[in-house]
């Protein structure tokens, strides 16, 4: 894939290098530029959240509290698609009681989720919790793979009686699953080990990667992040479109295009806790017949979804391909990965020089 091992001698200049290079000033004043790429809903974003947790501080009680009202309205919204798809996929919800709150929760518009705060109270998180654990509604969200539906709406159930109290603070961990759509460019400064980083993050959605251009000059690297979990799964645009597949095809634009030609490439397979519980639910064989492995198995499920990314790559021998299987809402991993991952980046620095 582009990348020797070296060992013996070679492989301990090789170390030496990268660590002159690390304690050199040179480097130190200069600014690593991490592009972050990725198609709609692969995680990318909360990737970026929790970059700023680790390398920047995280989030004060203000900028938490200005989450709130977001979390709320993730938390009706999926309410919203969950009652939806029970009338599309026929599966009636049980409780009469529970029609009818589905019923009032459904005719509530989209000034209702901009306005979250004048309906989410004591009485609106009970009905929401009513109906979440109606027998006809948990039957729906078995079948979340065949409408569109939040990553984190299990999550946020599971604390719903604790994100409804009056004087509910989000936590860290709150704030990495709550859903806002990117739009435009985000940019984070922030520094490891001395080095200063500058992590760029994009719209993924397909109206949005026109803007991208501008973010191209001196890259020094490009993160591009990809969901393992949404291999049977439609894109939020197209509901005739493989979310897989879309972000293979976007991998593809990506990795072979003249702009990135001598960039290095982290590919972040994400989403690795929502794959291992899909892989109890679904046969992955299903959806792909070709697969010999066993489909119980994250780590070869996982390598299969890689191997299709990888086979995309036009310049095998000569394109730095660096790929992780991540999951951008464990804190403590992403730490780890994030640190390899500045070593790798580094070592092409050297490599990059030495050419």
């Amino acid at each position: 894939m582009g990348q020797a091992c070296l060992g013996g001698d070679a492989g301990k200049q090789m170390d030496q290098r990268v660590t002159d290079l690390l304690e050199s000033d040179r480097l130190k004043d200069s600014e690593i530029k991490l592009l972050l790429l990725g198609a709609g809903e692969s995680g990318k974003s909360t990737l970026f959240k929790q970059i700023r947790i680790i390398h920047d501080g995280g989030y004060n009680d203000h900028e938490l509290l200005g989450f709130v009202d977001t979390i709320h309205s993730n938390v009706l919204q999926s309410m919203q698609a969950l009652i939806q798809a029970s009338h599309d996929l026929n599966i009636p919800i049980e409780n009469p009681e529970n029609r009818q709150k589905a019923a009032k929760i459904l005719e509530l518009q989209n000034d209702s989720l901009l306005n979250i705060n004048k309906v989410y109270n004591e009485a609106f998180a009970n009905d929401l919790k009513d109906l979440w654990e109606d027998a006809g509604i948990q039957g729906v969200y078995k079948r979340r793979n065949e409408f569109q539906l939040l990553d984190s709406t299990e999550y946020f159930y599971t604390h719903l009686k604790r994100i409804s109290q009056k004087d509910y603070i989000p936590n860290q961990q709150d704030v990495l699953h709550c859903r806002i759509k990117t739009t435009g460019v985000v940019q984070l400064r922030f520094e490891i080990d001395g080095l200063k980083m500058l992590l760029i993050d994009v719209g993924g959605q397909r109206n949005e990667r026109k803007k991208w251009i501008h973010c191209f000059d001196d890259v020094t690297a490009i993160i591009f992040v990809a969901s393992l979990s949404e291999f049977d799964q439609k894109c939020y645009e197209d509901d005739s479109t493989n979310r897989l597949d879309e972000s293979i095809l976007l991998f593809d634009e990506i990795v072979n295009s003249h702009f990135f030609e001598k960039t290095p490439v982290i590919l972040f397979l994400n989403k690795s806790d929502l794959f291992a519980k899909k892989l109890q639910e679904r046969v992955f064989k299903e959806v792909f017949p070709d697969f010999e492995g066993d489909d119980t198995n994250l780590r070869q499920c996982a390598d299969y979804i890689k191997e299709k990314f990888l086979q995309r790559i036009e310049d095998k021998d000569e394109k730095k391909i660096d790929v992780r299987i991540t999951c951008a809402t464990d804190t403590e991993a992403i730490k780890t990965v994030f640190d390899n991952v500045k070593e790798a980046i580094v070592k092409n620095t050297v490599i990059g020089r030495s050419d």
